[in-house]
């Protein structure tokens, strides 16, 4: 059982608050018929199957559930006109490691023993490499001619992605968005990439949603100072980008809050940056800033004067 990074964290988050988004943009046919109203995922079951079993890992605690960057998934779906119950196992890796199909086929028999239950199988590769020698979905075992066991699991590979492939769907579904950082692009598209991830992230509602995809984007497509300055000048000047130019814009005033969390003047400066943001409610800035309503209030007023 894995224990993640934030990045790979991060990939667990986005997989539970998107699950339905997620099956919409890999396996559309089969998100047409699954009830995503009685998805529960089972971290605790999963954890318990495998932290005795994995030598690979040390055991995890509860305070550590967290941290399972494994997800394992109870759901009704429509099999020939009746809804059964399935479980979706799925990892994300964001390295290739040795002999994984079997890795896979050994987490597919402990959760099918334990369950008795139709098991569909997901590992996604979110790595940047470009395999030569590719991760096998395929672990089968013969005696001579007589074949004795041909397990498959779906293999996601993103670099494997064209990225104009997910450019397409980013306005339908906002995962191409949080997902095109890692998909394939010459290396000088890294800033526009950029712009364009945050844009269609910026489609989604504010609240933890958002939050996460645009965290997960920030993490997949670290920029150099370059990068960066062209990646600025791009939404500064790009009306296409104005969704993205707003995020970024929020991004640096909690930036500037963390240099000098003290002093009173850059909390009512923030205040306002962030009125002016549009993105926050008035009650968001206030646990940001710690500035009572009056001062809130009186700072709201200004600006509508001004």
């Amino acid at each position: 059982m894995k224990k993640g990074n934030k990045f790979d964290i991060r990939h667990k988050e986005t997989l539970t608050l998107f699950l339905r988004e997620y099956f919409e943009l890999f396996f559309p046919d089969l998100a047409q018929k699954i009830d995503f109203k009685s998805s529960q995922f089972l971290d605790k079951e999963l954890t318990a199957l495998f932290d005795r079993t994995d030598n690979q890992d040390k055991e995890i605690s509860d305070k550590d559930q967290s941290k399972i960057t494994d997800a394992l998934i109870l759901l009704k779906i429509m099999i020939n006109g009746d809804y059964q119950w399935i479980l979706i196992h799925w990892e994300q890796q964001s390295q290739k490691r040795k002999d994984f199909e079997q890795r896979m086929f050994h987490y597919f028999c402990g959760i099918y023993f334990k369950f008795k239950m139709l098991v569909f199988p997901i590992a996604m590769f979110t790595d940047s490499a470009k395999w030569r020698k590719p991760v096998k979905d395929r672990f089968s075992l013969s005696l001579l001619e007589y074949s004795i066991n041909d397990f498959t699991y779906r293999l996601i590979k993103l670099k494997n992605i064209p990225a104009e492939e997910f450019e397409k769907k980013i306005d339908e579904n906002p995962l191409a968005a949080a997902y095109l950082p890692l998909t394939d692009y010459p290396k000088h598209e890294r800033p526009i990439i950029k712009a364009k991830a945050l844009n269609g992230a910026a489609k989604v509602p504010q609240g933890p949603k958002m939050a996460v995809l645009v965290s997960l984007i920030d993490q997949s497509l670290r920029l150099d100072p370059e990068e960066d300055k062209q990646f600025k000048e791009l939404i500064q000047d790009n009306p296409m980008f104005k969704e993205a130019k707003m995020l970024q814009s929020v991004e640096e005033v909690f930036i500037e809050k963390g240099k000098d969390i003290g002093r009173k003047e850059t909390m009512e400066e923030t205040a306002i940056k962030l009125f002016r943001s549009g993105w926050l409610n008035k009650k968001q800035i206030g646990e940001i800033t710690r500035l009572d309503k009056e001062k809130l209030d009186e700072l709201e007023r200004s600006l509508k004067k001004g």
